[in-house]
């Protein structure tokens, strides 16, 4: 990995962040995790909220990454980059909120769960790296959260 490529990486995370900050102000009122369907109905108010800046990033990635640089190749990555990195950017809701969900009810299990997305994600990079290089490591993580968002699914409808 280039110095270009971890630029354009940096950017990609500061975007990201910008992208989860609404389902961070939605996650802090604790009052949406007493009853399945609060916390449902949050859910569904965070899907909305990530497809249209999902929509929005993808269609004006170009415009979003040239405001941090100028610089023709950084730009260019940071788009391809958050083509793949941004690929289940609309569920960002099911991966930040039912954890804090889950755990309402079971903070053990909701460890575990948190543990093992971060050692099946370390596996998938070195894997994804071994066979396809940085792209293996770029897909590696939507690939790690979709595995994630079934399970969190399944969770929540038998919780």
């Amino acid at each position: 990995m280039n110095i270009l490529q971890i630029q354009a990486l940096i950017y990609n995370l500061i975007v990201y962040l910008i992208m989860i900050s609404p389902i961070l102000f939605i996650s802090f009122r604790k009052k949406i995790y007493q009853t399945k369907s609060l916390f449902i109905s949050n859910l569904i108010i965070s899907f909305i909220i990530e497809i249209i800046l999902s929509v929005f990033l993808y269609k004006f990635s170009h415009k979003i990454f040239s405001l941090f640089t100028n610089t023709n190749g950084i730009i260019n990555y940071a788009v391809y980059a958050s083509k793949i990195l941004f690929i289940s950017s609309s569920l960002y809701g099911i991966k930040l909120l039912t954890p804090i969900y889950l755990s309402f009810s079971n903070k053990k299990k909701s460890a575990i769960l948190f543990l093992s997305k971060i050692a099946v994600n370390l596996i998938l990079i070195f894997v994804g790296y071994k066979f396809f290089n940085t792209k293996g490591i770029l897909f590696s993580i939507p690939i790690c959260d979709l595995i994630y968002y079934i399970i969190y699914t399944i969770l929540i409808v038998f919780n």
